[in-house]
């Protein structure tokens, strides 16, 4: 098969690599994902650990004051994201003129990289944010193919009437072209690490004690995640906003971070590479686990009860809130005693 080819028939954002990974597509922020499933298909297989980002919270609002979004450790980098075993990746922003918009898709494409890349939905009819206003991060999704009339795209948000396959399918190439006029596509290389693995963990590992335990701003961190109920109901007094500035980010740009340091640490245990006493190791996955759990069940909370928001739901939260912080909480405390013991 030809490299093309091969891209074409890779199981871009399928249940494939969910089941071999161990992490489910809905704890991983959309461009994560994207850029997960194309390192696979250009041959790293190490993603766990090249992925991994530092534990974080944190409440973003606007100029106003007014809450935008929540997000995690798979965020806080986003425009500068930094990673491990040798991954760099850097956003890049295309020709803002169409013609051209799709040059550098197409270089990438050459040098057999599929591209994790954010068009300007609104006008692309494949896309669940056809015509709807979009607040927060830009949705990101995948080009594997570009043909002479249509690309080859994943994206886990398509339309039912898109007719996608499994998340993946094709659209128009003018579409396409104009929505990516100006806009960012995720450039990424693998080299070799530049520091061994117990000291890229141990730098893991110190920022997430950091960020939680030692936030350097309001609405972050611990403390962040204590103001929760209060934040939630802030929001709630637009119930629109719910949906989109807190049930999904707390799905998929907080929970993410929290399953992704577990699967690390349950592989440190599993291998027997832990300076710290395996089971130790196996015990922070578990709470971690809870943790992004809970955030799940927040999530679907605010989720299912925004359009009749009531004192019941916000007294659920706050015991989910509760809950995550005391959670969160004991991670800091046995991180903070697993890097003293490997000092």
């Amino acid at each position: 098969m030809t490299a093309l080819t091969e891209r074409r028939a890779f199981p871009f954002l399928g249940d494939t690599l969910d089941d071999l990974e161990g992490i489910s597509q809905h704890r991983l922020s959309c461009w994560l994902h994207c850029l997960r499933d194309c390192l696979y298909a250009s041959g790293l297989h190490d993603t766990v650990r090249a992925l991994a980002q530092p534990l974080d919270f944190a409440v973003e609002r606007d100029a106003d004051g007014n809450v935008v979004t929540l997000y995690g450790g798979l965020e806080t980098d986003y425009h500068n994201p930094s990673f491990q075993r040798g991954l760099s990746a850097s956003w890049v922003a295309a020709s803002p003129a169409p013609e051209a918009a799709l040059d550098r898709v197409r270089a990438e494409l050459e040098r057999g990289h599929a591209v994790p890349l954010s068009p300007n939905l609104s006008e692309m009819r494949h896309s669940e944010f056809y015509r709807v206003p979009f607040v927060g991060y830009p949705h990101t999704l995948i080009v594997h193919s570009l043909g002479r009339d249509t690309a080859g795209i994943a994206d886990r948000n398509s339309r039912k009437s898109a007719g996608f396959t499994e998340h993946r399918g094709t659209v128009p190439l003018d579409e396409l072209r104009q929505g990516m006029a100006g806009a960012p596509l995720l450039v990424f290389d693998v080299a070799s690490p530049a520091a061994d693995w117990d000291t890229e963990l141990r730098a893991l590992l110190t920022r997430s004690v950091r960020r939680l335990g030692e936030p350097d701003g309001a609405g972050r961190g611990l403390a962040g995640i204590k103001s929760l109920p209060e934040v939630i109901e802030e929001v709630s007094r637009h119930p629109r906003h719910l949906h989109m500035r807190v049930a999904g980010p707390l799905q998929r740009q907080v929970a993410g971070d929290r399953r992704l340091l577990a699967s690390v640490l349950t592989r440190e245990a599993d291998e027997g590479r832990s300076p710290y006493a395996p089971e130790r190791d196996l015990n922070l996955a578990r709470l971690l686990h809870e943790s992004s759990d809970s955030f799940m069940s927040l999530a679907r909370c605010v989720h299912l009860n925004a359009r009749s928001w009531s004192r019941a739901a916000l007294d659920r939260c706050r015991m989910l809130s509760s809950r995550i912080y005391d959670l969160d909480a004991r991670v800091t405390d046995l991180l903070t005693a697993r890097l003293t013991a490997a000092a």
